[in-house]
């Protein structure tokens, strides 16, 4: 195979994984937080119990995410040597400001939030909790930053071939960065609330109803149910950024080949790059064109356009459709849910497994919008400024191929202890449930 072509399967199975991690203790930490605070408020020992139960599958992430995160940036001097090269200036201090803003914060309080509660003061937990939470979405706030900038580069001006800073302001608030930064943080929230909802109905399955199992529940529920409209707003205001600065993009998500008025929302079909057209299209008719445009014969850009300058078209439209399908089925699912809580207290069994089910769901819709966002940038890493061929190092393929191969078997087994060990936890955590909270842990008080 093209080596630049392994270079970027492998840098996409790298972060593919690492960008799971993330995903999940992004908002944990909030949701962390909030059962702290709670637990201060009220004295309540499930909030406690909620509390440490969590707080060891944060840990776990971000001990992944970590790990898998040093790998990547490996990957920045071996396969991809012209981006530091072209745009170092930029990238590199952003990535240190992730380092001293956020990382140390994170690892510094965690290990107070998981061994500090009885050694400490009750405010000096929480505010370590606090401080943790901040630091996942400050480190957030600064990757995104780089990725936005990638995106729709702005504040630099180009030197011999080199790109130098002339507006760090502009360079972190550029165009598409408040879009693509809130749509994560809202996949993040997302992905964090359907985990706890799943693994919570997983153990109320097992008839584990213990007070801590009902309070997280209905914790994890009642957040997706919240966030879903507002990811699916935000959602669309990132899209209408798109088509502004990136309409080639747009253009492959929607499958339009042409330029014009009246085009409509192919819910499905197959993209057929060869014969610039789309196969067996089941299509809405105006639709494209109502929501990109605001009107039935708004004008959408087409592929055509674009022809050579263009992302592969199937990967980016079928990923989007993932992406809005599994979202749709979000909100279907945890407004259902939300409303049987809601009037009953309790969910049936039917739509408990439906949870289980959705456990990882947040996973395949960030998976899904990763791979438009960044296969829909193709062919170019940096928009204008530096192409992936040019950014490639001379690296042979055989090499690429071989790392790549022992990079899917490590990340296979390791995303199979990552899945067992939260089961694990799970089953442990409703053993010791179906005894009182004060036979297997001492009582907190809230001064404490």
């Amino acid at each position: 195979m093209d080596p630049i072509l392994l270079a970027r399967i492998q840098f996409g199975a790298n972060i593919s994984f690492h960008i799971l991690f993330p995903t999940i203790t992004i908002a944990l930490g909030w949701v962390l937080l909030f059962f702290k605070l709670r637990f201060n408020a009220t004295g309540n020992e499930a909030w406690m119990n909620a509390y440490r139960f969590w707080v060891k599958v944060f840990a776990l992430s971000f001990a992944l995410g970590v790990v898998s995160g040093i790998t990547m940036s490996f990957q920045f001097g071996t396969n991809w040597p012209g981006f530091m090269e072209r745009v170092g200036n930029i990238a590199g201090p952003l990535l240190a400001y992730e380092v001293l803003t956020a990382f140390f914060l994170e690892a510094t309080f965690l290990g107070i939030m998981l061994f500090g509660f009885r050694r400490v003061p009750g405010w000096a937990h929480t505010l370590a909790t606090f401080l943790v939470a901040f630091g996942t979405t400050m480190s957030a706030f600064w990757i995104l930053v780089l990725n936005s900038w990638m995106h729709t580069p702005a504040g630099f001006e180009m030197r011999e071939g080199v790109a130098h800073a002339t507006d760090w302001m502009a360079i972190i608030f550029n165009p598409s960065m408040p879009y693509r930064l809130g749509h994560m943080l809202l996949a993040s929230g997302l992905t964090c609330a359907f985990l706890i909802a799943g693994l919570s109905a997983w153990r109320w399955l097992r008839q584990d109803r213990g007070e801590d199992v009902r309070l997280a529940l209905r914790a994890g529920v009642f957040l997706a149910a919240a966030l879903i409209p507002v990811q699916i707003l935000v959602g669309d205001l990132h899209g209408l950024n798109t088509l502004e600065h990136q309409p080639a993009k747009v253009a492959a998500m929607e499958g339009n080949w042409e330029t014009r008025g009246n085009v409509p929302l192919v819910l499905f079909a197959i993209p057929n790059e060869r014969e610039r057209r789309n196969d067996y299209a089941i299509e809405v008719p105006n639709g494209a064109s109502l929501i990109l445009k605001h009107k039935a014969d708004g004008v959408v850009p087409g592929l055509n356009d674009h022809i050579g300058k263009h992302p592969p078209v199937a990967p980016v439209f079928y990923a989007f459709r993932i992406m809005v399908g599994m979202g749709m089925a979000m909100l279907a699912l945890s407004w259902l849910g939300a409303f049987l809580l809601w009037r009953k207290g309790e969910i049936p069994k039917l739509i408990a497994w439906g949870f289980v089910a959705m456990t990882f769901s947040g996973w395949v819709a960030t998976l899904a919008g990763w791979y438009v966002t960044e296969i829909g940038r193709q062919p170019w890493l940096v928009t204008g400024v530096l192409t992936t061929a040019q950014a490639a190092s001379a690296v042979p393929a055989g090499m690429i191929g071989t790392t790549l191969a022992l990079y899917l078997a490590i990340y296979a087994l390791l995303m199979a202890a990552y899945i067992s060990v939260l089961f694990h936890l799970a089953r442990k955590a409703s053993g010791a449930g179906s005894s009182p909270p004060q036979a297997y842990a001492p009582r907190l008080q809230p001064a404490e």
